[in-house]
């Protein structure tokens, strides 16, 4: 049979006593297997803002988050599974930071400022584990200026460098949700 699997993640956190902002291990963040599964773990936002790609290991966290998720599951063969899937969401922060412009979330911005991906995955569903690889690609980008978010005309499957910078594989360890 067919399954389609839906999930709505939602989050916001407040620092409490003297603290600005949560602590690093408290926020949120999207990207990756689990998550918007066409951006790179931890990679997204907040809000509009990209980090310059010379940067390693910078991860973007939130204190607020908004993340859809929908998949369309089938059987392939045996304990061999199929899906297709869109994801869609970002992360904020309550109040702006100078540092990293257009992250404050605000309410009437949402919509403008939701990163999509979508894409397809296999999955080996043997009772006691399943794993999984998925491939995806971003639809919309929200760092792109405004007009330019919504990448469709430029997919190119067989450009090696647009798939270079686009297609993003992710393995995993049981259902993403």
């Amino acid at each position: 049979g067919v399954t389609w699997a839906n999930r709505l993640n939602a989050g916001y956190g407040y620092a409490y006593g003297s603290s600005t902002s949560l602590p690093f291990v408290r926020q949120f963040f999207a990207g990756g297997s689990n998550d918007i599964r066409a951006f790179k773990a931890r990679s997204l936002g907040p809000g509009t803002f990209k980090v310059a790609d010379t940067v390693r290991f910078a991860d973007q966290g939130g204190d607020v988050k908004l993340m859809l998720n929908t998949e369309l599951r089938f059987k392939i063969v045996s304990v061999l599974y199929g899906a297709l899937f869109a994801d869609a969401g970002n992360v904020w922060l309550r109040k702006e930071d100078p540092k990293r412009p257009g992250s404050e979330f605000k309410a009437k911005n949402i919509l403008n400022e939701l990163a999509v991906g979508t894409g397809a995955g296999l999955r080996v569903d043997a009772s006691i584990f399943v794993i999984r690889l998925d491939v995806a690609f971003p639809v919309r980008k929200p760092y792109l200026p405004e007009g330019q978010r919504w990448v469709f005309d430029q997919v190119s499957f067989g450009s090696s460098a647009w798939r270079r910078e686009n297609l993003i594989y992710n393995i995993g360890i049981g259902y993403p949700f």
